[in-house]
């Protein structure tokens, strides 16, 4: 064996070195949070109610309505659950192969380009702030049980195709980018948002290679691109009942001018409060680089002498104990800046990075859609994690090497800085665990258990408890039930069908599919039982369900007269702000 072969074996025995460390980390991490991440009434019961469903032999759009997102994640969880079982578990261990993979794929990509350090930072970030982490009162928000699995397996299949056009230009294969436009093709049928994103970072790929590349080769390449991307959206449509309706479901959802409108989504996008967060990122953006700028000035210095070495020790004392005080929930505002200099640094000298390159016009384009007020949680831990990841590429590598023309010593800069970044990572683990040590309380049995918020926390969870024993003791098995406006998850617990097409009633799918229409279903095939769940709507710009014209009341009187109440569990629901459960028999 050659000195050249030696040094190339021990590098790649470094390399998996650090990502045993990282998925080691995410095994821990997993645990200590395990079944903790889901929401028990928000949004989540989609996730298993709807693929249930699915395998049963129900159709998507015909005998089932879903509207944040395309059918792909719902028709694979479908496929998982007739192999496998209708279970919370199956989706666990699916999410955690996704993640797992998805992992590795991006720690050997940012090895290739960096080092062994950085891409060990950049995955112990990963699994620490956003795999399993919960920064609010809901949850959903992470990727082992998110609120849509459409935002994540399109994040999923976007970081493979950025990957294969990396490849693509690097080795001037063409089938790199067949490969690369299978992926555009499958991310079509996730998230529009995702897919977006993915397409100015396919944009970006094809303009660079046109600089850098034959033409001949490019346009090759993009022909045998397009058409793959096509196949899968064709194969869909046309071999599935309601295909092309299915397909273009959120595209009209996310063109709808009713989103204009709504407070729930102003708040996303920061609209709300516009001036203020346009200041906060600029406060952000300017307190970070001039923190980045005295930090190179002091690295200039000569180390040799005692007083530099105590003013750097000193500097970096003082960014540690700001760090410790400083509130990385708010990191976000920061982001666009720092992969704008990311995409701007990886063009210029004498060859583009072009993997960083495509990362970086990627997760800025994912990032846009939170609008002014970016931010790593909420629905920042997909849409703002690419963007992040790219800040600590920047930080702890790229940034370092560039400076080292201006005689800023690398090894001093990023040792700095990536003691910063630790302390803002573990400040957000620690965090996220004191979210979860209130949930305490197991919700459905076996392979379904969800944990849930001590009692004195939330009376939710036990609520939920009682109305599933209830409906275990006083029910049988084939009796139907709709919840509502929304508690999907008490169907997929309790195993009961909802007739109607509507699994919940929000104010978007009302707005999507017609209240009128929604209201036309629930009379032609009403479920045998009704269970009211309380549920605050302010965040829509709505009052309690059925107490408005354009808020299900019509529903509720129909209701009230063709149902009688059998059970109350706490208070009367959808009156006031105290938590209740009631069921309603059919007359």
């Amino acid at each position: 064996m050659t000195g050249a072969d030696t040094t190339k074996q021990k590098h790649s025995t470094q390399g998996w070195g650090g990502l045993l460390l990282v998925l080691f980390t995410l095994g821990i991490a997993v645990a200590m949070t395990w079944r903790k991440w889901p929401d028990i009434l928000i949004d989540f019961g989609f996730q298993l109610y709807l693929p249930w469903q699915i395998s049963t032999g129900k159709v998507l759009g015909r005998d089932v309505m879903y509207l944040p997102g395309g059918p792909l994640s719902i028709y694979y969880h479908a496929l998982l659950f007739k192999c496998f079982g209708v279970s919370f578990f199956t989706i666990i261990i699916s999410n955690l192969l996704i993640l797992a993979g998805t992992l590795t794929l991006i720690y050997r990509r940012f090895l290739a380009v960096t080092d062994q350090f950085t891409a060990t930072l950049i995955g112990l970030a990963i699994v620490l702030v956003f795999a399993c982490g919960q920064y609010s009162e809901t949850g959903n928000y992470n990727f082992l049980s998110p609120y849509a699995h459409e935002v994540v397996h399109g994040l999923a299949l976007s970081i493979a195709a950025i990957a294969l056009l990396s490849s693509w230009l690097t080795k001037e294969k063409i089938r790199y980018a067949a490969f690369a436009g299978i992926s555009l093709g499958l991310a079509f049928l996730t998230k529009p948002e995702v897919f977006v994103a993915l397409s100015f970072g396919v944009f970006a790929a094809f303009i660079l290679s046109l600089r850098i590349k034959p033409k001949p080769f490019t346009f090759k390449s993009f022909a045998a691109f397009s058409v793959c991307a096509f196949v899968p959206v064709l194969t869909f449509s046309l071999f599935f009942s309601a295909g092309f309706r299915v397909v273009l479901s959120p595209w009209q959802a996310l063109f709808s001018r009713a989103i204009e409108k709504n407070p729930l989504y102003l708040w996303c996008l920061g609209l709300d409060t516009p001036v203020f967060n346009i200041k906060m990122m600029f406060f952000h953006g300017i307190l970070l680089g001039t923190i980045l700028f005295f930090l190179a000035l002091i690295c200039r210095r000569k180390m040799t002498q005692a007083k530099n070495r105590i003013f750097l020790v000193a500097f970096t004392a003082f960014l540690l104990a700001l760090a410790s005080s400083y509130n990385w929930a708010d990191c976000g505002r920061s982001l666009p800046f720092l992969v704008l200099a990311a995409g701007y640094l990886c063009l210029i000298g004498k060859r583009p990075a072009i993997f960083p390159f495509l990362w970086s016009v990627f997760a800025l384009f994912l990032l846009a859609k939170l609008g002014l007020y970016p931010r790593i949680w909420h629905y920042g831990f997909a849409l703002a994690m690419p963007a992040f990841v790219t800040g600590i590429y920047l930080l702890v590598w790229l940034l370092p090497e560039r400076l080292e023309r201006f005689h800023v010593q690398p090894r001093l800069f990023r040792s700095t800085i990536a003691l910063v970044l630790f302390t803002g990572i573990s400040n957000l683990y620690l965090q996220s665990q004191y979210v979860y040590q209130d949930k305490t309380i197991p919700v459905g049995q076996d392979r379904d258990t969800i944990m849930a918020y001590k009692a004195k926390r939330s009376l939710i969870g036990p609520a939920i408890n009682q109305a599933l024993d209830w409906m275990q003791k006083n029910t049988p098995p084939e009796a139907t039930l709709a919840v509502l406006p929304e508690g999907t998850i008490v169907k997929v617990l309790a195993r009961r069908v909802n007739p109607t097409l509507y699994p919940a009633w929000h104010p978007p799918e009302l707005e999507a599919f017609g209240q009128g229409n929604m209201i036309a279903a629930f009379r032609a095939h009403a479920p045998d039982y009704v269970m009211l769940i309380h549920r605050d709507s302010a965040e829509y710009g709505r009052k309690y369900f059925g107490q408005e014209d354009r808020f299900g009341r019509e529903l509720m009187q129909w209701i009230g007269k063709n149902y009688q109440p059998v059970e109350l569990i706490g208070h009367e629901p959808l009156t006031n702000m105290f938590f209740g459960i009631k069921i309603l028999k059919k007359r």
